[in-house]
């Protein structure tokens, strides 16, 4: 009984690995793994669309390069070192799509900051505090600017300020879209300059989301009383200051 079992495995298991066999041997002879397109998804903001102009020309050549080639003789490793080579690209993925693609996915750097020198030249800073080349102006993120040298030398500042950003309540006046300027000072801790406000905004160097929240009942009050700040320095322990513009 075992035997005629083990017969009856043999007939049918022995072909099957006869085929697969012969068809992984002919992998590298025939038309059918060919590659035939190179699709490439890039993760990115909405804000930071401008930066496809800096990776598509980087990108497309590398991709072209690898249609009509045999799926299998694709080096992925070394496609993927080549591709992350690149300082606006955060991480890669290569994989292949059996018969004929190779997918890849980009994720781009988080820019979290520009810094401007005393040439108005813009280094953008990544989430993780790494500092990238010099950009082209017409090709610079939205990103709220700083122009303290400090904050381009120490890793450990660019880090601390980073952070401190990152606590900031996202919303109303304190939206990042309307954050034009910041700084890491001394005294006051994390300073932002206000675009529709045009008002300079202290956070201190602790508690930033609940002096956040402060900050903005204070504009909201401004804004009902017809009023606007010069300084809103909510960097104190227990008290907002606020500094008035005077009226014209």
């Amino acid at each position: 009984m075992m035997v005629e079992m083990l017969k009856k495995i043999l007939i049918i298991t022995i072909p099957v690995i006869i085929i697969a066999s012969l068809g992984w041997s002919l992998r590298y002879e025939t038309e059918f793994f060919v590659i035939k397109d190179v699709p490439v998804e890039i993760e990115y903001e909405l804000d930071q669309e401008i930066v496809l102009k800096l990776i598509k020309p980087f990108v497309e050549p590398k991709t072209k390069a690898l249609k009509g080639i045999n799926i299998w003789k694709a080096n992925l490793g070394d496609l993927r070192d080549n591709i992350i080579s690149n300082e606006w690209i955060k991480n890669v993925t290569v994989q292949r799509k059996l018969p004929n693609k190779i997918f890849m996915k980009i994720d781009l750097q988080d820019i979290v900051l520009l810094y401007s020198d005393n040439k108005n030249r813009i280094y953008p800073i990544t989430q993780s505090g790494k500092v990238l080349s010099v950009i082209d102006r017409t090709l610079v993120p939205e990103a709220p600017i700083t122009r303290n040298k400090k904050i381009l030398e120490s890793e450990s500042d660019r880090k601390q300020l980073i952070e401190l950003l990152n606590e900031v309540p996202n919303i109303q006046s304190l939206n990042k879209d309307n954050i034009a300027e910041v700084d890491l000072l001394p005294v006051t801790g994390l300073t932002l300059e206000l675009i529709n406000e045009q008002a300079t905004v202290h956070l201190g160097l602790k508690n930033i989301s609940t002096k956040g929240l402060q900050v903005l009942r204070v504009t909201d009050y401004l804004k009902s009383q017809k009023q606007k700040a010069r300084v809103i320095d909510a960097s104190f322990s227990k008290k907002v200051l606020v500094r008035l513009r005077k009226r014209s």
